[in-house]
């Protein structure tokens, strides 16, 4: 039995002394890193203990309708823990690779719901496929782009049913706005996929941080976006009608063949994945541009003749690393730098490959640290500094290459 007073003693005590701070940098990272590992198998003896105390009917000794109400009421937590908590009981049984990773410490309750909702619609003969291969890739993912992982799975092995829930998202589309009492306006909407990303682009490139005399943007994030969303609004207004404009504002990349055969995975601008049917349909609407990357057809290498990435570099630079390239970052490519992996001033050519686009945070992460980038089959790849990591290995942001295979 697992002695859970000697726990909370030695839990105690670490608080008591806080002592933390006097760890060298790298340890400091270790100790967090154990502690996460810690928090994931306590989470796996709750869910346990929550298995047991189900199959003994606890609840209806404690006058509760059901295992939920009784975590909730008897360990005061939110309601939306309790049926989180609840789900783990009910849902790991039937993923044996996601429970073994989890009861291991290698990922989260959430990083487990994750796998689980993306693998409730696949087709029955493609579960244990989708469970192991989910669960190998988890740990190296947060859970968000474990999501985003999951509908790739399910895009390739199930692209009708995919197609049908984004028809379905389409026609969920909704919007309400009313006023506060001082004159405020609320808004809320909620869109199709591809018209979201249209939207999410829009209104990200228009939210970019901004300088004011040399100091910090002063505003929130939340008030960029507001910002943004007025600033679109008066665009709008004041604009007239172009000719000549296409009517998608979304990036949309996929094989021809593919597109034409109504197979695979397309992909947005930032990594979303896209069912073939939507990418078809979509196609009807949009233009369509065949983009090579590093052959004739574009003026994508410019060599020394220039010293910054042409518009069309930059949008191939887009559909090649989706945002910022560095490993783990969201930044959309509106917010990101082409940065020369050989420096311009050390005779590096302004050509693809050896560009790569990169957020104001990790531009100077990539100038001040000693990472080295380097390019495998034209996709860069980043590999650490011997103090973050001894073995060096080369790393790359998930929605630059998904390497998930049934």
């Amino acid at each position: 039995m697992l002695d859970t007073k000697a726990i909370k003693d030695l839990l105690a005590a670490q608080l008591a002394a806080n002592d933390s701070y006097q760890l060298p940098e790298n340890d400091h990272l270790e100790f967090l890193l154990e502690l996460e590992t810690i928090s994931r198998l306590l989470t796996a003896v709750k869910t346990d203990a929550d298995t047991q105390a189900d199959e003994r009917v606890l609840h209806a000794t404690y006058g509760c309708r059901d295992l939920a109400i009784l975590l909730r009421d008897k360990l005061k937590i939110h309601p939306s823990e309790a049926k989180r908590r609840t789900r783990l009981v009910r849902e790991l049984p039937n993923l044996p690779h996601t429970r073994d990773a989890m009861y291991a410490g290698a990922i989260s309750g959430e990083h487990a719901l994750v796998i689980s909702d993306a693998i409730k619609r696949l087709p029955s003969e493609y579960v244990e496929d989708a469970d192991r291969v989910l669960a190998d890739v988890a740990p190296t993912l947060d859970p968000q782009f474990l999501m985003r992982a999951g509908k790739y799975v399910r895009t390739v092995v199930d692209p009708d049913g995919v197609y049908r829930d984004e028809q379905d998202a389409i026609a969920r589309r909704a919007a309400r706005m009313f006023r506060d009492k001082d004159g405020s306006l609320r808004f809320s909407a909620m869109v199709g996929p591809l018209d979201g990303e249209k939207i999410f682009n829009f209104l990200l490139a228009l939210s970019k941080p901004r300088s004011v005399d040399g100091e910090k943007d002063p505003r929130t994030f939340e008030q960029r976006l507001a910002d943004a969303f007025v600033k679109a609004m008066t665009i709008a207004m004041t604009a007239r009608d172009l000719p000549g404009l296409p009517r998608s504002l979304v990036v949309v990349t996929m094989d021809a063949d593919n597109l034409a055969d109504k197979t695979g995975c397309a992909r947005t601008d930032t990594g979303q994945p896209v069912s073939p049917g939507l990418a078809q349909h979509t196609a009807c609407d949009a233009d369509i541009a065949h983009i090579v990357l590093g052959e004739e057809g574009k003026p994508l290498a410019y060599g020394r003749t220039r010293r910054l990435a042409s518009p069309a570099q930059r949008r191939a630079l887009a559909v090649r690393d989706k945002g910022c390239a560095f490993p783990g970052c969201d930044r959309p490519p509106a917010w990101t730098e082409a940065h020369h992996v050989v420096h311009w001033i050390d005779g590096g050519p302004t050509d693809l490959n050896n560009l790569v686009l990169l957020c104001v945070h990790h531009h100077h992460v990539m100038h001040e640290q000693d990472w080295v980038i380097v390019f495998e089959q034209g996709i860069p790849s980043f590999i650490p500094p011997k103090w973050i990591d001894p073995d060096q290995v080369p790393l790359r942001n998930f929605r630059v290459d998904c390497p998930l295979k049934l």
